[in-house]
């Protein structure tokens, strides 16, 4: 389950709670299938739909059908890979500290 407010509620909390048998695991937020989910329409629609021609509404369809076999004939499964202290250090990058402040003499 993603991180979204929906599923941390305190309504769904209770649901879950009143029913034990259901385990709910968390994905990281760097982690979640949604992006998987996401780059796959991304190909999508560069690929088709924005350059498709469609006469009608099947015949999108038996084009989108087309396009998803002949993506899942080369389809190879996705390896994860996250590297926390890279994706540290590309955060720091990105966002430095505060400068030094030079400590000024006090007045005396």
């Amino acid at each position: 389950m993603d991180n979204g407010s929906s599923h941390t509620s305190r309504v769904t909390r209770a649901w879950l709670s009143a029913h034990p048998r259901l385990a709910v695991t968390y994905t990281p937020k760097h982690a979640s299938w949604l992006n998987i989910i996401e780059q796959w329409f991304g190909v999508l629609t560069r690929r088709l739909l924005r350059r498709g021609d469609f006469t009608s509404r099947d015949d999108l369809e038996a084009k989108i059908t087309a396009f998803t076999i002949r993506c899942n004939k080369n389809a190879r499964p996705y390896r994860w890979s996250y590297d926390a202290d890279a994706e540290h250090a590309r955060y720091l990058e990105r966002h430095p500290g505060p400068e030094a402040v030079p400590v000024l003499p006090q007045a005396a």
